[in-house]
């Protein structure tokens, strides 16, 4: 039996692209995509303005994304991946720090991750579809990040049957305050002192 329309996932692309050529439109599109999005809103995402700003034709548009749910999967993906990227980078550059050294500099990847472009970032958290099943898997990958840094430490952190609990609070903790301290932090907090304060909340949990 056919999959039913509400069971159907919007594909992130028609097809990869394997060439440097194509590697490099994809990321025309997607960089337009983000430049319509902040510029017009979702309703003034089409594939005219896209490919005008990405300097491309509409046909190469189709040739790669299949719709605006697939245009938005992907910008959304991509973001998650320079994420993963840089909490994998973050724990080999601090491979041999003490755990508090690894947990501030993961919370402050995540904030910093965030802060590059915060209006392209709540865009997305509140369009992209299926952006709760990517964010999902980056939380997977955060968790396992914690794990490793933790279980690699066992001398610094006394944790044994609740470890499981921990990774858990930890893990929700920073993608909360990361996202907090880049869009909802007050008027007057400067991104250096809301940053600061959620470090210093991560790092009493994590003694707790």
């Amino acid at each position: 039996m056919p999959p039913t329309k509400a069971k159907r996932k919007a594909k992130p692309v028609r097809r990869q692209p394997k060439q440097r050529r194509s590697r490099e439109t994809v990321d025309a599109v997607l960089d337009a995509v983000a430049k319509v999005l902040k510029r017009d809103g979702a309703g003034g995402l089409t594939t005219n303005h896209i490919a005008r700003a990405a300097g491309v034709s509409i046909g190469s548009i189709y040739q790669y994304f299949p719709n605006k749910a697939a245009l938005y999967t992907a910008l959304f993906n991509r973001h998650i991946e320079e994420s993963s990227r840089l909490v994998e980078s973050t724990l080999v550059e601090h491979a041999a720090s003490p755990l508090d050294e690894v947990v501030r500099a993961l919370v402050e990847a995540m904030i910093e991750v965030h802060a590059i472009d915060p209006a392209l970032h709540e865009l997305l958290s509140t369009g992209a579809p299926h952006g709760a099943e990517v964010a999902r898997d980056f939380e997977k990958r955060l968790h396992g990040a914690l794990r490793l840094a933790i279980s690699s430490r066992p001398k610094e952190l006394g944790v044994s049957g609740d470890l499981e609990r921990k990774l858990f609070v930890l893990t929700q903790m920073i993608e909360a305050l990361s996202h907090g301290v880049v869009l909802r932090r007050p008027p007057r907090m400067s991104l250096a002192a809301a940053k600061e304060e959620a470090v210093r909340a991560v790092l009493v949990y994590l003694h707790a």
